[in-house]
């Protein structure tokens, strides 16, 4: 038997006159009302329905809690049967053929069960080479009238004997001996030899056999002698005298209970177990009214709500794993195969059903939910589709100003770095055909010819003209007047120019004022040399009328076919120099 967990357990003792409950801590006593057949009257089921529903307190959605029930020993036959080897898938039917033999009812119509019996406890007389079980059968309608009753209720019964259970809170020191469980109407005998059950009975005497000598020997009432009875079971009831009036009922009592037990094996020591057993009277009237030299002893537990001796017994066993195996009580299914008693639990059949339909829908329930938001997403794909073919068409146009944009900065940049110390240039004009004119004063005709080599052997300009030198009035400075033309497209792809890092580094850090001696080009920022502007730049502004202020007027006539000139930010270009607009 695996132990179970007191949270998930339940514990319940179903006696003559009362059932008992015990769930953790919290406990039930609920009294039994019986037809004169021992079946539970129809007010007593559904008084008990009732209250164990409250007391479960069970909700739909959690798992049924399992409850061990315990019967009494009423109706309850033990054998032991002893049967050749065989192997576990055919030792159900074997056992059914011996039960046939050894009950006068068939099987169909019992509730039974059984535990092997441990070879060092087999009898004697057992043949060699077979095993002994011990088997308990009870009518099939009694286990099924407290199974309806407690399926009904939301949990899932086991049925065992009381009688048994009850052994896990004895000491067992004595190899034979008795367990004597008072109830209050009848008590239960089960014996046993070599520490295992050798047989069960239940005799009709109680602890109101007690109650009625009382009232007849002292003359009271039937309460007043109840109140009597309880109060010598107090822990603070005076030590037994057998000059006391109660004292003798309780040893007059007694002795109908001793003849009862004359004739059975109770063995070396009777253990006492029941409310009417921890009368102190009660163990020690009886071994003294007992013939033999057997000894009593009262182990019943301390008086609580849902506690008595065969749950803490069966709670033990479950629980901890201590005693013996439990001996389950099953029926027999039509189908032959043994199983307990249990009703088909529709609710998780249905709730397994309704699960495996919703896994089955969900991918249609998901398609039908998100309909809508795709027929949107579709629809806002299809409206922006229109717009690619004018994306594109831009692109292509930007493409386009991009690949045929005039080199203006590239013709500036080389103008620069090419210009000599001390040189000044004064104006300079650019137009789309490549048309270049250039006017600027330099200290000698050694400058201007290096300034015209090395504007030719940059590669950039298809040929460089020096149209005028002559020298300036009162000045030591020579006015030179240039014309170039810069290669086409195709050629001007191949030649590589730019600022060096160096170059850019020293344009960060020489200061804004231009140190003496140092040429007005060389004092400013190079452009770098790159792709033309990309789309959304801005075109440069048309100059309209005069030049405007911080600006110098173009000396001289423009040079032929020139576009219009364009005058760029103060700070951007040298004074003089103009570009036509990139039109």
């Amino acid at each position: 038997m695996n132990h179970v967990q007191s949270s998930l357990a339940c514990f319940l003792e179903i006696g003559q006159s009362s059932l008992r409950v015990l769930h953790g801590e919290e406990g039930l006593e609920l009294p039994l009302e019986r037809l004169p057949s021992g079946r539970l009257t129809a007010n007593c089921r559904q008084n008990i329905s009732l209250s164990l529903e409250g007391f479960f307190r069970r909700k739909a959605w959690q798992p049924r809690t399992r409850v061990y029930c315990a019967l009494s020993a009423r109706g309850v036959s033990l054998r032991r049967l002893s049967l050749p080897p065989t192997t576990n898938e055919n030792l159900n039917r074997v056992l059914l053929l011996q039960l046939e033999n050894e009950f006068p009812v068939p099987p169909d119509e019992l509730a039974w069960g059984f535990r092997p019996i441990p070879q060092s406890q087999e009898s004697q007389n057992a043949a060699p080479g077979q095993q002994q079980f011990l088997v308990a059968a009870v009518r099939r309608e009694v286990v099924e009238e407290y199974s309806e009753i407690l399926t009904a209720c939301g949990v899932n019964p086991c049925f065992t004997l009381a009688a048994l259970d009850r052994e896990a809170i004895c000491p067992r020191s004595p190899e034979t001996y008795s367990i004597l469980d008072i109830g209050r109407q009848h008590s239960e005998l089960i014996c046993f030899e070599n520490g295992l059950p050798a047989s069960v009975r239940t005799l009709p005497w109680g602890g109101e056999t007690i109650t009625h000598t009382i009232e007849q020997r002292l003359g009271i009432s039937h309460d007043e002698a109840e109140k009597l009875k309880i109060a010598l079971g107090q822990p603070a009831a005076p030590v037994a005298d057998s000059t006391n009036a109660d004292q003798l009922a309780v040893e007059e009592a007694l002795g109908s209970l001793a003849n009862l037990l004359q004739g059975q094996k109770t063995g070396d020591k009777i253990y006492l177990t029941g409310r009417s057993a921890r009368i102190r009277v009660v163990a020690s009237g009886l071994a003294r009214k007992l013939a033999s030299k057997t000894q009593c002893e009262a182990i019943e537990p301390e008086p609580a709500a849902g506690r008595s001796a065969a749950i803490l017994g069966l709670r033990l066993s479950t629980e901890e794993g201590e005693g013996a195996p439990l001996l389950v009580l099953r029926t027999k299914p039509a189908n032959g195969s043994t199983g307990s008693v249990q009703r088909a639990p529709w609710k998780l059949v249905g709730l397994a059903g309704s699960l495996a339909l919703v896994l089955l829908l969900l991918p249609y329930a998901e398609a039908l939910a998100l309909r809508p938001y795709l027929s949107k997403k579709l629809a806002a794909i299809k409206a922006e589709r229109g717009s690619l073919a004018l994306i594109d068409g831009e692109w292509g146009f930007l493409q386009y100003l991009k690949q045929n944009q005039p080199p203006y900065l590239d013709a500036l940049y080389l103008v620069a770095k090419s210009a000599p110390p001390g040189a000044r240039i004064e104006s300079l004009s650019m137009n789309r055909r490549g048309d270049v004119s250039l006017r600027a004063s330099m200290q000698s005709s050694q400058q201007v010819t290096e300034f015209r080599s090395k504007l030719i052997d940059s590669g950039f300009f298809d040929h460089v003209t020096l149209e005028e030198q002559a020298p300036v009035m009162n000045q030591p400075k020579l006015s030179v007047r240039m014309n170039a033309q810069w290669k086409p497209m195709n050629t001007r792809q191949t030649l590589a120019f730019g600022p060096t890092a160096e170059e850019i580094e020293k344009a960060k850090t020489r200061p804004r004022n231009q140190q003496p001696g140092t040429p007005p080009m060389m004092g400013m920022p190079m452009p770098m040399m790159g792709p033309s502007p990309g789309p959304g730049a801005e075109p440069p502004r048309r100059s309209r009328g005069a030049n405007p202020p911080g600006t110098m007027p173009q000396p001289g006539a423009p040079a032929p076919d020139a576009a219009p000139t364009v005058v760029t930010p103060p700070g951007a270009l040298p004074p003089g120099i103009v570009m036509p607009p990139n039109q």
